[in-house]
């Protein structure tokens, strides 16, 4: 789960349960080698996180003004999920009940 002090607290959605891995990768030159300040860094999430309903991974190659995950990718990450659960109509605060019969609603069309 998100928490206060934690690395992914810029993925936070207000009113939804979010889980999620920040991740920093330093880059590999032609030689093999850590090539100096390239990185790639990211943030795979869940949300809803007791039922999720999402599963968003968000990975930033080369990011010009910061390297962490939690800095550069969790802020898309939160764009995206906040997007795309209102897109498909769920609300916040929904518990489990719920959640499975939102699902067959949406198979059924």
């Amino acid at each position: 789960m998100i928490s206060e002090g934690g690395t992914g607290t810029r993925a936070a959605l207000k009113g939804y349960s979010v889980c999620g891995k920040t991740g920093t990768a330093q880059k590999i030159d032609e030689t093999g080698t850590y090539a100096k300040g390239t990185y790639l860094s990211s943030f795979l999430g869940l949300v809803p996180a007791d039922q999720p309903e999402l599963a968003i991974l968000v990975v930033v190659d080369e990011p010009k003004t910061h390297d962490y995950g939690g800095i550069v990718a969790a802020p898309a990450f939160r764009q995206i999920a906040l997007e795309t659960l209102s897109y498909l109509n769920i609300p916040p605060g929904r518990d489990a009940d719920e959640l499975q019969v939102s699902r067959g609603d949406r198979a059924k069309g």
